[in-house]
This record gives C-alpha cells, structure tokens and sequence, in this order.
C-alpha cells in the first residue's frame, strides 16, 4: 500500500480547490489514500489547516437509529460513515445535528447554524441538507464509489420530487446532549422498488464536469472528488427534469 505523507495529502486537497474559510463536508474511505502519516487525526487536521479558523469541517454521522429501533444519543451513537467521521465526531466543541437517520457533525464557526434542524425531513426543503446547499459547501469524496455515497443526490432527488423514491416517516426517542430523551420522528426518502432499478450517478459525470459543478484529482487509481453545491443542484435538477431516472440504469441516453 502506497505511503502519503502530509504533503502529498495537502497537494491533493488543494487540488480538489479546498482553501481558507471553506465550508467543507467531507465523506473518506480512508483505505483510498494508502497508509497516512499521522493517521486519522492527520487528514482531520489537513482540511483543518487548509480552511483556517473561519472555514467549517463537516462529517456524515448517520446512524439510521430510528429504523433500527434504536435511541438516537447525539453524543454516543456511533457513525457508520467511517473512520474520519467517527473521529470528528468526537472533537471538542464539535456540534451535531439532531437527524436519527442522516445527522452529521461539524466543527467551525458555522457549525451550529449548518447543523440546525428545523424540520423533520431528511432531505428536501427543512432539511440539514438545504442548510448545507444554501451555504454552497463543498461536498468531498475521498474514494467514494459513485453509488456509494453522496447521499446529497438524494436532497436534490427530492427537490425533484422524483418517481424511483417516496417519503417515509420514521418514529423513535433521541437522548439529547443534556441527556434528556424526547420523542422525534424522520421523514426518510426511501426507495420505491417498482419497477425496480439501479443507482448509475456516474451518468452524470460528464455534465458536471463541463459546467464546473464537480473536480476530479486521482491518485494511485483511487478518484477524489469535490462537488460545488450550487452548481452542482443547477445542474441536476436541470437533469432531473429532462429525465427523472438520469441517475439511475433506466436513464434515457444524455444528450
């Protein structure tokens, strides 16, 4: 497995265009940049240095608590995200959003107001998610499969208002920070299975590339990504309406 040292990992960073004051969310298969001298908490402190102290650093944390008849606890429920998560999430003065299926943790000046909750809705208009493309973050992938991740198509799906997904409420008790418990629920947008279909994102590769919606940089086979928020919905919610199914195998053929 190839060796990155830290500036190797600073290169990649900025040439996936993260620099100071950004509002970054960040989801990493760690295996994707070979053995990382430092660790974890290295790659933490790379974006970090790169934002500066008026940039935020924002992590996937979910959970899923609620459909697994779970209690959502806002400072122990663990992510499923991966390792970087589950080390942010942990940080000092880190603040989490209250979503017991997709909540996500940030750490910047920006936190609280990224991660403000002021709806049920996972996705869509209310959602953590509007919050983080109102901001025009930049989305990061770090080896991420592009059927694997970037759970923010699914914001922007139903936006769209889509046909392949339907909204689903989910009902259970989160245990607060004060560990206090109260009764929430989640509207999820979760598959519909007929007729049954595939995720294909990667479709929509080519368009977001020519319109700078997206950036890539590669490094030993392994792709690296980073999506800009509002170009990224203007551009797939234009799809979108063309062809609903266009991240999907039953995509019509892109012009």
């Amino acid at each position: 497995m190839n060796r990155m040292k830290s500036e190797d990992l600073d290169a990649l960073l900025a040439e996936l265009d993260i620099g100071r004051g950004d509002c970054v969310c960040v989801h990493a298969f760690v295996p994707s940049l070979g053995v990382v001298d430092g660790g974890i908490a290295a790659i933490a402190d790379a974006f970090l240095r790169r934002i500066g102290e008026q940039g935020t650093l924002i992590v996937p944390t979910f959970t899923a608590s609620y459909r697994r008849g779970e209690i959502y606890d806002v400072k122990m429920s663990k992510s499923f995200n991966g390792t970087l998560s589950e080390y942010v999430r942990q940080q000092p003065g880190v603040v989490r959003s209250l979503c017991p299926l997709f909540s996500m943790a940030a750490l910047g000046p920006d936190a609280r107001r990224l991660m403000r909750r002021p709806t049920a809705h996972c996705f869509g208009a209310g959602s953590v998610y509007q919050n983080l493309f109102d901001a025009d973050v930049k989305f990061v992938g770090l080896g991420i499969g592009w059927n694997e991740g970037y759970s923010f198509f699914m914001h922007l799906e139903r936006i769209a208002g889509i046909p392949a997904r339907r909204e689903e409420k989910f009902y259970g008790r989160t245990r607060l920070a004060d560990e206090s418990i109260i009764d929430d629920s989640a509207v999820h947008f979760v598959r519909v299975e007929s007729p049954p279909w595939k995720r294909d994102r990667g479709r929509i590769a080519g368009p977001l590339i020519e319109r700078g919606a997206m950036r890539e940089a590669r490094r030993d086979g392994c792709a690296h990504r980073t999506f800009y928020a509002g170009r990224l919905a203007t551009v797939t919610l234009e799809l979108l309406t063309v062809d609903p199914w266009c991240m999907t195998d039953r995509a019509r053929r892109l012009a």
